[in-house]
This record gives structure tokens, C-alpha cells and sequence, in this order.
């Protein structure tokens, strides 16, 4: 197994992923790419611009369903796609970093799934066999 990664899992009604890193900033990288690829796909997106990003909360757990909300919120609200996560750090009660993609271009890209919410459901951060491992699930 690679030491960063995503895969999707089978979920009645729902998709989940299961997502694997060496560190935790990895691991929110990786979920960046994860949550893309359910809704459009994310290897058409050009990193043509990049936006700073910044979450809060009380635990990894809870860091990272907003984290995955707030990267939603950018193609839900902007109509902007995110191709990839850099330079993600998470210190304390913070998560920030750097999303790259681009403005939505209708002739090249073609959504796939509406998101209902990104669930707490299953959610748990745990470091096994050398990496941080989770499994998302998300409300389409």
C-alpha cells in the first residue's frame, strides 16, 4: 500500500472513502481528493488558481468534517473546483492550507454528485502500522 491514498468503500444510500497518510496533513490532503472525486472529475481541473483555506475545531475529527465542508462550500457557493490540497497544516485548534483548481467550465467539466453533508458517521483518526487512517462518509 502507498503511503497516502483513497479508496472508495461500499455505503448503503451514502459514499464513504476510506483515506490513509503518513501524517496528518496528509491525511487532510488526501480527503481534499476524495470528497473531489465524488462530485466531478477532479483530474480535468487545472490548478489555474489558488485560495487559502482555514478551519477550527476542537478535534481531529471534528478539524477535518469542516475542513471537507468548507472545500465544498467552494464549489456549492463559488462554482470553483478544487484540484488538490498543499501546504496543509494543522497546529492546535487550526487547519489551514492552500487549495488549487479553477472557476467551473462547463464545456470541459461535468458534475457528478449534489452533496447533502459530510457525516461524523463511522469518523475516527487513528495511526495504524505507521499511517493515519480514516474513513469519510458523505450524504449524496
Amino acid at each position: 500500500m502507498t503511503t497516502s491514498g483513497y479508496r472508495e468503500i461500499d455505503h448503503t444510500a451514502d459514499v464513504g472513502f476510506e483515506i490513509w497518510a503518513d501524517s496528518i496533513p496528509g491525511l487532510f490532503a488526501e480527503a481534499v481528493l476524495a470528497l473531489s472525486e465524488v462530485c466531478y472529475e477532479r483530474t480535468a481541473v487545472l490548478w489555474a488558481e489558488e485560495r487559502s483555506m482555514e478551519v477550527r475545531g476542537t478535534d481531529p475529527e471534528e478539524q477535518l468534517v469542516r475542513w471537507l465542508q468548507e472545500t465544498y462550500l467552494q464549489l456549492e457557493s463559488g462554482l470553483w473546483l478544487t484540484a488538490a490540497a498543499t501546504n496543509v497544516v494543522v497546529k492546535g485548534e487550526m487547519v489551514k492550507g492552500i487549495l488549487h483548481g479553477e472557476p467551473i467550465d462547463p464545456a470541459r467539466h461535468t458534475l457528478h454528485s449534489e452533496i447533502k453533508a459530510i457525516t461524523y458517521h463511522g469518523l475516527k483518526i487513528v495511526r495504524e502500522h505507521g499511517l493515519w487512517r480514516t474513513t469519510v462518509v458523505v450524504d449524496v
